[in-house]
């Protein structure tokens, strides 16, 4: 077959509509509660139990009738009769009468007839227990359903489950809970791909984008389902997409995604279903194609590691976190251009790196994963942008928390820079922005040190 131009290239507002358009139902699935976090809750949780689920104790001390504490001072301590000791966990047979006490822990049931206890420390053992300071009714004392009652909803559906509410399932007796789930299904396409560990032959390379993609869904609530390495055949990438079609919501298979005679991929998803859209007007990230594949929406990703991510995250990323409820985490910053930046006609993700409140491109293509990996964050440039001048302010949108750094290099990279930071302990950021732009740099004022290989 010979080459095959984008057929339905769209814009980046108009793959997000397509999108959008897509009818995506997870279903639920009941899990361990210790293996729920930062899972969406797919039901509303309603407590069968009092929390507490008897009245006990909140303070180590004596169990007494508050009204026989009433006059006890300082230096005119009451003297009550010791009716027996209450530890935790045991149910008490004692029952206290006017002018007994009886000692109890923390956590412990009260004991009959006790309405309050007295902090030990406001007490002391003579021939008796003498109190040295009134308590009220009910003072150091948890009622039975007072923090949780029965019938009451302690959890909404659609909540995104932590540490906190983790705690509130195991303490009305839920072992178990019924949470969102949404599978994605990991393909990864290429003659040339080798799985991490293996030794590779000539002209191979190992799989990034199966890893990459793995965590990446799983850092916005989805559930990864890697399928392994697919040749470059279409019975094989057909037999990898029907069998994740079966398992999995959404499929994301990478590579032989764009219009060259090799790239096949959009043939397949035509073939068992609907290409909605093929390639996109975005750099990185062009030859990314929109489907359905065995009645199963697919998203099928460039083979590059950066742009394959890219997609991912612009794209796929939101409408995980929409389906299942989770909340967008991304944070934007205003920053100024370090350099010049001419646009390419469409739309451009730019990976940054922020530095001193300073943002300089650290793209270096999309066939790098390392282009990801150095990036702080990046900025959206529109098609009809033509130009970003230097100095020129931009939002960045941030991939996390931002680390501060003691020194700046800029320019072209020396592999004794690792060295050099691990002799001096420093926070060192590189910006591997070539001999010219570590000049630029240090004329500007921006950099620290600069790298540079220029013989003459």
């Amino acid at each position: 077959m010979g080459v095959k131009e984008f057929r339905k290239l769209v814009t980046m507002d108009e793959a997000k509509n397509i999108i959008n358009g897509l009818d995506i139902r997870p279903g639920p699935i009941e899990v361990d509660i210790e293996n729920a976090s930062g899972c969406v809750l797919a039901e509303d949780i309603v407590s069968e139990v009092d929390v507490p689920p008897f009245t006990r104790a909140s303070m180590d001390g004596y169990a007494v009738c508050a009204p026989d504490t009433y006059q006890a001072r300082e230096d005119m301590p009451v003297r009550l009769v010791l009716a027996g000791s209450i530890p935790t966990g045991s149910n008490p047979d004692i029952h206290i009468e006017r002018g007994e006490a009886a000692e109890i822990s923390t956590g412990a049931v009260m004991p009959a007839g006790a309405d309050s206890v007295v902090m030990v420390e406001y007490t002391h053992i003579d021939k008796g227990l003498h109190i040295h300071r009134p308590v009220s009714i009910n003072e150091n004392v948890m009622h039975a359903g007072s923090d949780i009652m029965v019938g009451e909803r302690v959890l909404k559906k659609g909540t995104l489950l932590t540490a906190r509410e983790i705690g509130v399932l195991a303490s009305i007796g839920k072992k178990t809970v019924s949470v969102l789930r949404i599978n994605v299904g990991i393909i990864s396409t290429g003659n040339e791909l080798a799985e991490p560990g293996c030794e590779l032959a000539e002209g191979e390379i190992y799989d990034i984008n199966s890893f990459s993609l793995f965590c990446a869904i799983k850092e916005c609530g989805g559930t990864p389902v890697r399928y392994g390495i697919v040749k470059d055949n279409a019975n094989e990438i057909t037999k990898a997409l029907k069998k994740a079609a079966e398992v999995c919501d959404i499929i994301l298979p990478s590579g032989s995604t764009s219009a060259g005679s090799g790239d096949i991929m959009y043939r397949i998803i035509e073939k068992n279903g609907a290409v909605l859209a093929h390639g996109i007007d975005i750099k990185p990230g062009k030859p990314a194609i929109i489907g359905k594949v065995f009645g199963k929406p697919v998203f099928g990703l460039p083979g590059y590691p950066a742009s394959s991510l890219t997609i991912f995250n612009e794209f796929v990323a939101p409408l995980i976190r929409k389906i299942i409820g989770k909340k967008e985490e991304r944070l934007q910053i205003k920053a100024r251009m370090a350099v010049r930046i001419r646009s390419e006609g469409r739309s451009q993700l730019l990976p940054v790196g922020i530095v001193r409140d300073f943002a300089y491109p650290v793209d270096k293509g999309s066939g790098a994963i390392t282009t990801l990996s150095e990036a702080d964050g990046f900025i959206k440039i529109p098609g009809n942008v033509e130009m970003i001048a230097a100095g020129e302010f931009v939002d960045v949108t941030l991939f996390g928390k931002l680390e501060p750094s003691d020194l700046l290099f800029v320019g072209s990279h020396c592999l004794g820079l690792d060295t050099l930071a691990d002799l001096t302990r420093l926070k060192m950021r590189v910006i591997n922005a070539g001999s010219s732009g570590g000049l630029s740099a240090i004329r500007s004022g921006i950099a620290d040190i600069a790298g540079i290989h220029l013989l003459d």
